[in-house]
């Protein structure tokens, strides 16, 4: 199959000046570009008069590491313009598995209906690759899902021979192609590691020159320290690139923490340490019921947690009563996304105030009542963020755009996303769109990431380069994505191509299923 896209603007994704020109397809790579190009025999030939064309947006924190496979049309993100995801984020990857992890992976992840039967990273992409989905996916090593293979989810000091395995199966992983190691430092059980456990995973990870994406262990009350600690533990161990997920001043009294947040990471960098980020434009963030739980309750994965709320009426009263002794505030600002608890569902979009409203109830009963139902698979909005830091921090010249969103289909047979899982890109476009030039917007969302990853033929509009575009409008590119109705593709986009095959059109209809499974070498 060949197309040749004519007239359009083109930017190249570099940050260079577009300008008008044909861009010739051939195959699963962009054969040549230029203003004369001519369509070769059989080419499909498209007019982009008037529109923008550049390369595929390259999601660079994902979550889409199991629901790629219950929903491999991916449609909440193709339809804005992804065509790559960075997925393995916040220390959760779906390899390696084996029998200390997979019952408790299969939990997890049990609203996709998928079986997890590999337990390698080669055969997890090859099972990726059997259903055939809409977009690439690169895939990062979780740290916890590392520690959890070699020690079970309760541990909290491992043992040397423990660490020599979780080493092993690290090294394992990145020799198959894994492209760098995440570290999820707020969850179990990854917050029971030292820096000097940290420090030896990066040992192994620096043979490789691949990324430490790191989700710090603070994002609010010692974000500084937190941001010191992944430094420090780079340096110790010789590991010289540093992605730092979504990064944030969570919580109103940490805003102004900011400025000292980037003098830690322009320290970083001015030391030879390469400090990246990626970030999500809105003020909500999104993460497991389960991580409003205080003492002694955070100290479990939500397996154990449930089990626990479940073993009698007096483990559940105790959870309400800790609970509780959160002030009124705190439940005005947490909003319900989804969950399989019965009845529940109907009250996706609002805050717990609201529902505990509707149902003569406190919010305490009812988030205790969620978590008793369904402690792993609950999902739960946190409003929290500055909306003037945010745009602060999706302007600087080294943060891409992340969706930190699963891959989900048009419906809700899946649950329901985070608006961002559907108008993340669009939405940064506008947040930016009055404070960087079009290019550079670009640039953030594509050959940024490209190099953060490892993705050498990705990311750029260049003879040779896998044919990964967009064609679209970037005056009309918004998304109408809400927490009422968040799953309403975005606006502005014509067509999208992935591997040289037309993945998504203006219509809203997927063309063809080209995507792939990324192995790094």
């Amino acid at each position: 199959m060949s197309f040749l896209i004519k007239n359009a603007f083109v930017i190249d994704g570099t940050g260079k000046p577009g300008r008008t020109g044909n861009v010739l397809i051939e195959g699963d790579r962009i054969k040549d570009t230029g203003p004369h190009l001519q369509a070769t025999p059989g080419s499909e030939v498209i007019d982009g008069e008037g529109l923008t064309l550049c390369p595929g947006f390259i999601d660079a924190h994902s979550h889409s590491d199991i629901s790629i496979l219950a929903a491999p049309e991916a449609y909440g993100k193709i339809s804005q313009g992804v065509t790559t995801e960075i997925a393995g984020n916040c220390g959760l990857s779906a390899f390696p598995v084996n029998r200390n992890n997979r019952e408790h992976l299969q939990e997890l992840y049990r609203n996709y209906g998928v079986e997890i039967t590999w337990s390698s990273f080669r055969e997890y992409g090859a099972e990726i690759d059997r259903r055939n989905p809409a977009v690439n996916i690169l895939a990062l090593c979780g740290h916890n899902t590392l520690r959890a293979a070699g020690a079970g989810y309760e541990q909290k000091e491992l043992s040397g021979q423990q660490q020599t395995t979780i080493q092993e199966l690290l090294n394992d992983s990145l020799r198959q192609g894994a492209a760098g190691l995440s570290s999820g430092l707020l969850y179990v059980p990854g917050k029971f590691s030292d820096t000097g456990e940290l420090c030896r995973m990066l040992e192994i990870l620096a043979g490789f020159k691949r990324p430490y994406a790191t989700h710090l262990r603070s994002e609010g009350n010692r974000l500084i320290e937190a941001i010191e600690e992944a430094v420090s533990a780079c340096s110790a161990s010789g590991q010289r690139q540093l992605h730092i997920s979504h990064l944030k001043t969570a919580g109103e009294k940490n805003w102004g923490k900011l400025d000292a947040a980037l003098t830690a990471i322009a320290q970083a960098s001015a030391g030879n340490l390469d400090v990246t980020a990626d970030c999500y434009p809105y003020i909500e963030s999104m993460t497991q019921l389960s991580m409003i739980l205080p003492e002694p309750y955070d100290n479990m994965d939500d397996v154990a947690f449930q089990k626990f709320i479940n073993a009698g009426e007096q483990n559940f009263a105790a959870v309400c009563a800790r609970l509780a002794e959160y002030p009124p505030r705190r439940w005005q600002t947490v909003r319900l996304v989804s969950t399989n608890a019965d009845g529940m569902n109907a009250f996706a979009g609002t805050t717990f105030e609201q529902i505990a409203a509707a149902r003569q109830t406190r919010p305490e009963k009812i988030c205790a009542e969620i978590l008793r139902a369904d402690a792993a698979g609950a999902m739960t909005a946190f409003q929290g963020m500055s909306p003037e830091n945010v745009k602060r921090i999706a302007a600087l010249p080294f943060t891409s755009c992340g969706t930190d969103e699963s891959a989900r289909p048009e419906d809700y047979s899946l649950g329901r996303s985070h608006p961002r899982g559907f108008g993340a890109f669009p939405i940064f476009f506008a947040l930016l769109k009055d404070v960087l030039p079009l290019e550079e917007i670009i640039r953030k969302c594509t050959s940024l990431p490209a190099s953060v990853f490892g993705l050498k033929e990705r990311g750029r509009i260049a003879p040779g380069a896998y044919a990964d575009l967009i064609l679209f409008d970037p005056m009309h590119f918004n998304s109408p994505a809400d927490f009422a109705a968040p799953h309403r593709p975005a606006q502005g986009i014509r067509s999208v191509w992935v591997n040289g095959r037309m993945g998504y059109s203006a219509n809203n209809v997927i063309s063809h299923r080209s995507g792939r499974f990324i192995a790094l070498h």
